[in-house]
């Protein structure tokens, strides 16, 4: 006798019928979510490439614009003993025979000058950031440009504070402005550019730790055609009250 045997099929509950739907649900509304999660990932990083890119514009200019009196100056002095118009072409300025502020016309001898369009306060006085004087000879040719960055004097008449007297001795005849530089570490008050020279002056002040007496000093620094130093460094001290004195006569 032959006796076949029937396999039934086993019934699923309702909680297991239900637990399987709501896994197929999850998985089908995980797709769109993750098409949800990478788009706005996408658009983070493009909100944070726009701001880094806006930043480094920012950046760049405002480097561009801090130096651009010191850029120019260093421009026409390539052009000195060269015709004044033609100076003015290739450092791709504009020089005018006076400045609109009074104290820059008195300020030293001159033939023609350039300036910064932005301004800054000296003292309570309204001046231009940067000032370029140029002097010319009989020639109309151009002998000497004399750049002054006055944004160094803005929070003290005196220059850039300091807290102690620069030791001028670790600079040497034969160093470079580079390494004059490291020395001094602070930018230039002045620089005076003629055929055979570069002379860069200095500005700063410090509290005598003994006396606490406020001393002002201006160092200026003269290189040779190399651009070496070449002589040994003058230290002056920068009589700031006969300044301020003849600032509020004027």
């Amino acid at each position: 006798m032959t006796m076949s045997c029937k396999i039934k099929k086993q019934k699923k509950s309702k909680s297991e019928v239900s637990a399987e739907s709501s896994e197929v649900t999850e998985e089908k509304e995980s797709v769109p979510k993750k098409k949800k999660d990478k788009k706005k990932f996408r658009l983070v990083l493009w909100l944070a490439a726009v701001i880094i890119v806006i930043f480094a514009v920012i950046i760049i200019f405002a480097f561009v614009s801090q130096n651009q009196g010191l850029r120019k100056s260093q421009k026409l002095s390539k052009k000195i003993g060269e015709q004044c118009d033609k100076a003015a072409s290739y450092a791709n300025t504009e020089l005018v025979s006076s400045s609109d502020f009074s104290f820059i016309n008195d300020m030293l001898p001159f033939d023609t000058l350039a300036e910064s369009e932005r301004t800054t306060s000296v003292y309570g006085v309204k001046i231009p950031e940067w000032t370029i004087f140029c002097s010319k000879n009989s020639f109309d040719k151009l002998e000497s440009v004399t750049y002054c960055d006055f944004r160094i004097l803005n929070k003290n008449i005196n220059g850039i504070k300091k807290s102690e007297k620069i030791d001028t001795s670790g600079i040497h005849t034969g160093d470079t402005l580079s390494e004059v530089e490291s020395v001094m570490n602070m930018k230039p008050y002045q620089i005076v550019y003629s055929e055979n020279s570069t002379s860069v002056k200095y500005k700063y002040y410090c509290k005598d730790k003994q006396s606490d007496m406020i001393n002002a000093y201006y160092i200026t620094v003269i290189l040779g055609k190399d651009n070496k130093v070449n002589s040994p460094v003058i230290e002056e001290e920068n009589d700031f009250i006969s300044e301020i004195l003849k600032a509020d006569s004027n």
